[in-house]
């Protein structure tokens, strides 16, 4: 049942419109590929720039949370002092997640899509026909030409797994750092680079077409990054071109240790005079300690 749910929501349509901007970019499947993931990240950019703005905010709020974590020792009144900065903040811990996580179904779909799109047998073009959209447009579109730069994109290579890695790499070192201290900043450093390791040993066996999917989302996600974030290089200064809503834009103040208050009234007598006790000996006070001395 959920093969079938897969089929019927994610795969077949992607076969077919992968189809469909082939026949409309003069046959050229590898175009295709790239018109696909422009298409997808049109289509989730409202999401991505919430992403972005969270990840901002959530570096704004830094500050703060540092000072909550040394100020209070119990987790559970720690957790509800971050919650209220999340909340005066307007930012949500979970938000910079989204996009990430949608781009997986996204990805194991074309995974399976370009091998069916490209089929290299008479039954596997078979296959193909049975998963097409009984449009004449789309039925005379296969088969498809399965090369691209020199590339086939049936096929894994090595060019691609080294652009898959290095655009994954220069996409993190666009994206700013959230950490909360060091051991976190040591942390998001180690995965800075497990990342690129970890899809590019994946493209080691993705097909071509796959690791081109990766290559241009990679390469859109830095323009969004320079977009959101600005970019500042020795003689390259690009500011941020989406403004940050107005709630998250402002830096919470840092939290102020508590101060003591001055006693007011009869209150404010008492206490002087059990200060005025304790300094000078357990239930005496100034004056009575000086007129026992001899």
């Amino acid at each position: 049942m959920i093969g079938d749910i897969f089929n019927l929501l994610l795969l077949n349509p992607m076969v077919n419109l992968l189809v469909i901007l082939t026949n409309l970019l003069w046959g050229s499947f590898g175009l295709a590929v790239i018109a696909f993931t422009v298409l997808i990240r049109v289509a989730t950019f409202p999401l991505t720039l919430r992403q972005l703005h969270q990840t901002r905010s959530m570096q704004h709020l830094q500050p703060r949370i540092q000072e909550i974590n040394k100020k209070h020792s119990d987790p559970r009144r720690r957790q509800e002092e971050l919650m209220k900065a999340y909340r005066e903040a307007g930012v949500n811990p979970l938000g910079c997640l989204g996009p990430m996580l949608l781009q997986f179904p996204i990805l194991i779909a074309l995974f399976y899509a370009v091998q069916r799109a490209l089929p290299q047998s008479p039954e596997a073009l078979e296959a193909l026909s049975g998963r097409l959209y009984d449009w004449s447009f789309i039925q005379h579109a296969v088969p498809l030409e399965e090369h691209f730069l020199g590339f086939d994109l049936r096929e894994p290579h090595l060019v691609m797994v080294i652009l898959v890695g290095l655009t994954t790499w220069v996409q993190t070192k666009t994206t700013l750092s959230v950490a909360t201290d060091d051991r976190a900043r040591a942390q998001q450093q180690m995965m800075g680079w497990m990342l690129p390791l970890m899809f590019g040993f994946f493209a080691l066996s993705f097909p071509s077409g796959v690791s081109l999917y990766w290559i241009i989302n990679s390469i859109v996600g830095i323009g969004f990054n320079i977009a959101t974030y600005g970019l500042r290089l020795p003689r390259l200064d690009i500011q941020p071109l989406f403004k940050m809503p107005s709630r998250a834009a402002a830096a919470p103040a840092a939290i102020e240790p508590e101060k003591p208050q001055p006693a007011k009234g009869r209150g404010a007598g008492q206490e002087r005079e059990r200060e005025s006790r304790t300094a000078n000996g357990p239930g005496r006070s100034k004056r009575q300690n000086r007129r026992r001395r001899p």
